[in-house]
């Protein structure tokens, strides 16, 4: 599964961040609600509500509604900058632009911020989120992503070569 780092995801927050508030507002909402790229930009200002986001997810996945994400870091605080396009946007689009034009997005900042090309993908978002979320269990990432069979949110509890090269190394040295 192939996601961000925390290290790679700041780094391409903060590239966009540079270049577009927009950009950048798009690329936290999709990691912070872990969205679809079709759903990202489909996404309408009346979807804001009361400081959470509801997202009718794609492909028979379950309907969220989500708390829109304050943080004290700059880079990752959604929440005012979504209720202020949502007040301006009103029913209109948050982002109007095409998924092809927000795949351009993402392959042009993740290139700035040094990203593999292999990761340089919009869905990258949605998998960095379910790997962040399953570290708060499996029913909770399953809810959060809005998977309606456990199975997909269970992709998220494999782990790559690299990975298991790395924890079986580190347990090596411990052990010997």
């Amino acid at each position: 599964m192939k996601h961000l780092t925390r290290d790679e995801l700041r780094a391409l927050l903060t590239v966009a961040k540079a270049h577009s508030e927009r950009d950048h507002l798009m690329i936290l909402t999709g990691f912070w609600h872990g969205l679809r790229c079709s759903e990202i930009v489909k996404m309408r200002g009346t979807q804001i509500r009361d400081g959470h986001l509801t997202v009718q997810r794609l492909k028979g996945s379950l309907k969220t509604t989500q708390p829109l994400v304050s943080n004290a870091d700059p880079l990752l605080n959604e929440k005012t900058a979504m209720e202020q396009r949502a007040d301006y946007v009103g029913d209109g689009l948050m982002f109007p632009i095409s998924r092809s034009q927000f795949w351009r997005v993402i392959r042009k900042h993740a290139a700035e911020a040094g990203i593999a090309a292999h990761k340089r993908r919009p869905h990258v978002l949605k998998h960095t989120c379910g790997m962040m979320s399953i570290k708060a269990g499996i029913e909770h990432a399953r809810q959060y992503l809005g998977h309606k069979n456990i199975a997909s949110t269970g992709a998220y509890l494999c782990v790559d070569d690299d990975a298991a090269s790395k924890a079986v190394a580190t347990a090596a040295a411990a052990f010997l």
